[in-house]
């Protein structure tokens, strides 16, 4: 750790309210501890306020009541159900509704009532969160992704939905949480890059760097599936990209050595002299690991009918060498 990096980390943290004195006194590791829970405290801190939880835990909504004369609207014209139901998503569940206006409408059917309130729940999931994630485009494109799949994921908590939605629409707030996820973002690319992919999950199983990656482990090894690959960190990627790339290398140069026996033994069966077969088969199984020298075997043995029994004669002469006791 460099000095540049502990003088760095004071600073923050004199800045935050902790004593200059003290941290003075401390060891490199205990500051560097401290200086990380400061800055994960901050980056949960900041993510609890963009998504708007403390603010919407403390809110104390009004219970609109369902009078009598909406629901004498709605007995007349069933329609209309579908215009008054967001006025009351705040203070009833769909259920509630439904069953609500069941109990004072008179031959309703419970059932049509309930697809009704389904149907136009669906329909004010949809617009909310299309408006959310228009209204707040000018936040980092990490946080947008981050965010959305955050109320996507809780679309079900309507009351929570709406409360973000009509949020957005504010200026100031808007301004709020866009200063708090710039810092976010900033402070973990400076101070704690290695949480990027932790923090912004969502952005980054999606990011073209990491579909492009995966992409081509696939496309080198059988072995792995895309679902399986996108739980692993862009890190993580690359480290199986790498070992993937090793060994399909290995395996082209194994594939060519194979190939340029297959023509060696190809001259050496037509050769009069049995030698030339004989120093084919000793250096084809030092060169080449036993599962490619058994797989020339099994090519060859099918290309060349006296193959198989001039090799069975080599194997007993040479028995020893475990790379010949090939099994047909």
């Amino acid at each position: 750790m460099t000095q540049f990096d502990i003088a760095m980390m004071t600073k923050y943290l004199k800045n935050k309210g902790y004593n200059l004195d003290e941290l003075s006194q401390m060891s490199s590791e205990k500051l560097t501890e401290l200086y990380e829970e400061t800055v994960r405290n901050f980056i949960y801190e900041a993510q609890d306020i963009i998504r708007a939880n403390s603010d919407f835990r403390e809110e104390k909504k009004q219970a609109a009541f369902i009078t009598p004369e909406v629901i004498s609207i709605v007995a007349q014209q069933p329609s209309k159900l579908y215009e008054v139901i967001d006025n009351y998503i705040d203070s009833y569940t769909p259920d509630d509704i439904a069953h609500t206006f069941f109990s004072a409408i008179p031959h309703a059917k419970l059932n049509k009532l309930k697809k009704m309130v389904r149907i136009k729940v669906r329909e004010l999931q949809e617009v909310w969160l299309l408006e959310i994630r228009k209204n707040i485009a000018s936040l980092p494109k990490e946080e947008i992704e981050t965010l959305m799949k955050y109320y996507t994921d809780n679309k079900e908590n309507l009351q929570m939905i709406k409360s973000i939605y009509e949020k957005s629409s504010d200026s100031a707030y808007l301004d709020e949480i866009r200063t708090i996820a710039n810092m976010k973002l900033t402070m973990i690319q400076e101070y704690m890059p290695e949480e990027l992919e932790r923090n912004y999950k969502t952005y980054y199983d999606n990011s073209p760097e990491k579909l492009e990656i995966i992409q081509e482990i696939t496309k080198l090894s059988e072995t792995y599936t895309k679902k399986s690959l996108l739980s692993n960190s862009i890190t993580e990627l690359q480290e199986i990209l790498k070992e993937v790339r090793e060994k399909d290398e290995q395996k082209r140069a194994e594939d060519e050595k194979m190939h340029a026996y297959f023509d060696i033994f190809k001259s050496a069966l037509h050769d009069p002299d049995d030698q030339a077969f004989v120093d084919a088969c000793l250096e084809a199984a030092s060169a080449l690991p036993r599962q490619k020298f058994q797989e020339l075997a099994i090519i060859l043995s099918k290309h060349y009918k006296t193959f198989r029994q001039r090799f069975k004669d080599v194997t007993k002469e040479f028995g020893d060498i475990q790379n010949l006791q090939i099994v047909f």
